[in-house]
């Protein structure tokens, strides 16, 4: 454990306004951790848990406090991962550049994935050679396909792999992950994955033409969405609910409108672009 640790902690109980008394109750003796704050001794785990909840903080508040306020450097550069827009080639870049500046000090895994996968993304954006992209992500999916189970970490690196792969893997990626994700629950806000999947695999549908399969998928999506209440991919399903409807000589003017009008509510006029260059080029 971080000897600096006990010091956050002592801050976090002092700011507010708790006694040693109150968060050792049932966990460990006062002087036990009197020691741990002064940072002399390490404790447990578990007791370390129970005083974290006596405190209601979670650890990785404590690691953000103790950090300045800020993520370090590795978290930073995850939570730009699981956030970033893959076709957005500027924050692509930035996050490759982020990984490449990371790796140059310590090696991880995590983040030898994140530099693998922003490489293949710019792939993705810059060239149609499937066999170049997929090379430039293979090492990733070995790694991946080898397990068993998928943890939180991992999930993300699927929702951004399955890009790289024929629809048919794509749908069984999918399948995979799902049952990863209901373990899960509602950790971290992680059901809003499950909008990701069936959003990003529903604009691959619409490309092959099969509109029918898309609209189960935007379904899924909009109903997750709502649950959620993630707006702009609840925006972005409407512009490709009427995509479909439209493609299926059905009138979807009214569905790509309701989306339209979502993201100029949102000012998300990255998205409003996006979508309007989908409505142009599958309808």
């Amino acid at each position: 454990m971080n000897i600096n640790v006990g010091s956050t902690i002592k801050k976090i109980r002092s700011d507010k306004d708790y006694s040693q008394k109150y968060v050792t109750n049932g966990v460990m003796t006062q002087s036990a951790y009197s020691k741990f704050e002064l940072n002399k001794t390490d404790i447990t785990f578990s007791s370390l848990s129970s005083v974290l909840e006596n405190l209601e903080v979670t650890f990785e508040e404590v690691l953000y406090i103790q950090n300045g306020f800020n993520y370090t450097e590795k978290d930073a550069i995850f939570k730009k991962f699981i956030s970033i827009s893959y076709n957005n080639e500027e924050s692509i870049k930035e996050l490759l550049n982020m990984a490449v500046s990371y790796l140059d000090k310590k090696d991880d895994q995590l983040i030898n994935d994140i530099k693998s996968l922003s490489e293949g993304l710019l792939l993705l954006i810059y060239t149609a050679d499937k066999r170049m992209i997929q090379t430039s992500v293979s090492s990733v999916w070995k790694r991946l396909s080898l397990k068993n189970q998928f943890y939180f970490s991992d999930l993300y690196l699927l929702n951004s792999i399955f890009y790289f792969f024929p629809l048919e893997t794509m749908i069984e990626i999918k399948k995979i992950a799902f049952k990863s994700i209901e373990r899960y629950k509602d950790f971290q806000n992680i059901q809003r994955l499950k909008i990701n999947f069936c959003v990003n695999i529903s604009l691959m549908l619409i490309k092959e033409k099969y509109f029918v399969e898309a609209l189960k998928e935007i379904e899924t999506a909009i109903l997750l969405s709502k649950n959620q209440k993630t707006y702009l991919q609840l925006a972005v399903c409407y512009v490709r609910k009427g995509i479909c409807f439209n493609c299926l000589d059905k009138n979807g003017s009214s569905w790509i409108q309701k989306g339209m009008e979502l993201l100029k509510v949102l000012e998300e006029q990255e998205l409003l672009q996006m979508a309007e260059t989908e409505v142009t080029l599958y309808t």
